[in-house]
């Protein structure tokens, strides 16, 4: 009981240090952002719900993290430029601080009002406080995966209709513009082909613009074709030719890929059916042989 009065004491004093300041710092320095900029950036609803509060942690917390796990901080700008995320990896790092905060008080508020023992309710808000912790991250590196799919499977096709531009006498930059008036606006790929092409306009070269555009989304598939038609490039090779060879390697890519998922369908599967429907199964199917048993004179023998 001792031990349970003391971590009762620990929190109820944290909570009246942290949670004035909290309010301080949100009500009183919140900065002045329009949700207009949030979608211009990109930000994940994540983050938007919280962006008052990260903006006055992350230029302290965020950063102080930030500063003593440079490989991780490398890694997660990485996916941002990926995601296409126009946000500092400071902002991750004070959401991660403060979503761990909120579920170990949480943990501890909830398990509180069920038991009393000490090692139950640490359990439990540690369990939910590392949630908190992983749950910003894991964001970051699910837009970003997201994101590099829906350009592998738009590749090809666009692979395609470039090339079938040039065939008809315009140049690479005239045919990547044409694309992109044709497609969707909101299509990844379109938005990071029209940022190559600003590039172009400002003075970069092709090979230069193709190279950013493949630190910009970070695929493999995607870097063979860029170093595929920068090396036509160089070397004055036919560049449809190329495409044309590129498309159909990104077709057996993607047709691979399928291949991989749908093996590990089978795999995958088994959790959910050891926990769901198995238990299920032995009890429509155990339940009438067991009331079997029990009205029959082994059930006395059983007792």
């Amino acid at each position: 009981m001792d031990g349970m009065h003391n971590l009762l004491v620990y929190f109820s004093v944290f909570m009246v240090v942290f949670l004035p300041y909290v309010f301080v710092s949100f009500f009183l320095n919140k900065p002045k952002v329009s949700i207009d900029d949030l979608d211009g950036r990109n930000i994940p609803s994540l983050f938007r719900r919280l962006w008052g509060v990260l903006s006055c942690f992350s230029e302290a917390a965020g950063a102080l993290i930030g500063a003593r796990m440079p490989k991780r901080t490398k890694k997660l700008a990485r996916a941002l430029v990926a995601a296409n995320i126009r946000m500092d990896t400071d902002y991750i790092y004070a959401a991660e601080m403060l979503l761990c905060v909120l579920g170990g008080v949480g943990g501890v508020l909830l398990f509180l009002c069920i038991t009393t023992r000490g090692d139950v309710v640490f359990g439990f808000s540690s369990l939910f406080a590392l949630l908190g912790w992983l749950w910003p991250s894991m964001t970051i590196y699910g837009a970003a995966e997201r994101r590099q799919t829906a350009i592998m499977h738009a590749l090809p096709f666009s692979i395609d209709l470039i090339g079938s531009a040039m065939r008809s006498g315009i140049d690479f930059t005239a045919a990547v513009r044409y694309y992109v008036s044709t497609e969707d606006k909101r299509s990844p790929l379109a938005l990071e082909y029209g940022i190559m092409l600003r590039q172009l306009d400002l003075g970069k070269t092709r090979i230069q613009a193709l190279e950013d555009m493949t630190e910009r989304i970070q695929t493999d598939a995607f870097k063979a074709f860029a170093e595929a038609v920068v090396h036509g490039i160089e070397v004055g090779a036919s560049i449809t030719e190329t495409m044309r060879i590129q498309a159909e390697e990104m077709r057996r890519v993607r047709f691979n890929i399928a291949e991989r998922k749908a093996a590990r369908a089978a795999s995958s599967m088994i959790l959910p059916i050891a926990i769901f429907i198995m238990p299920a199964m032995f009890l429509i199917i155990g339940t009438p042989v067991i009331m079997r048993v029990m009205r029959s004179g082994l059930g006395g023998l059983m007792k």
